[in-house]
């Protein structure tokens, strides 16, 4: 029995309307703090292989245009962590959180910027990689105070890579018919070998901050 969170399921409750629920997920995960718990590399990777038509080939997404795809992906994903990092940047105007920042969390936000200061751009760019941090780093960064225009910079070049590779990638897989024909599992592995990854120095600073939120 399929998972409601699987891919799988949700291509197929959501019918004609696949790309539209996707694109909704996609930016749910990347800007609502709410949205953590929703598939995305998965998700997107499965939208690759139902291009290549092969795979899911009775679903009425199948044989879309991968450059529509990877488009769309690339915009939710874009503007799901603009959004991210403007609720993080005007929470501070919030009494109960102005407290958490002026209280003993005060050095804890002073070592965020500091660390933002310095990784910011490689942090945004790799934490798009990590399910959960693509999801707190955004906000955790605007409430540090970064740069609007350095985000912004990043969070595209970030949008840009994973919304081209990972669908491509699930393209190219998906004409593979061992690949194309175990669409569930392919989609259960690419969720959890992700799910652990926080293997650079500013990725495992990145978990840190995002724990200590």
């Amino acid at each position: 029995m399929q998972s409601f969170l699987s891919p799988e399921f949700i291509v197929n409750a959501a019918g004609p309307w696949a790309l539209l629920v996707s694109c909704i997920i996609i930016f749910a995960e990347s800007g609502l703090l709410i949205g953590f718990f929703l598939p995305g590399d998965s998700l997107v990777f499965l939208l690759g292989m139902i291009a290549s038509s092969t795979a899911m080939s009775d679903s009425s997404m199948a044989g879309t245009a991968l450059w529509l795809i990877c488009m769309v992906v690339v915009i939710c994903a874009f503007v799901g962590d603009q959004l991210g990092y403007e609720i993080g940047k005007r929470s501070g105007d919030i009494q109960k959180i102005k407290s958490w920042m002026q209280g003993g969390n005060a050095d804890r936000l002073d070592r965020a910027k500091r660390f933002f200061d310095k990784h910011g751009g490689k942090a945004i760019v790799f934490a798009r990689f990590v399910p959960i941090l693509r999801t707190f780093v955004p906000f955790a960064i605007g409430m540090a105070g970064y740069d609007h225009r350095r985000f912004a910079i990043a969070n595209f070049v970030g949008a840009l890579i994973w919304g081209i590779t990972v669908p491509v990638m699930g393209y190219l897989l998906g004409r593979i018919p061992l690949i194309a024909d175990h669409v569930e599992l392919v989609c259960l592995l690419t969720g959890s070998s992700q799910s652990s990854r926080c293997s650079s120095k500013p990725l495992r600073q990145g978990c840190l901050i995002a724990d200590q939120r």
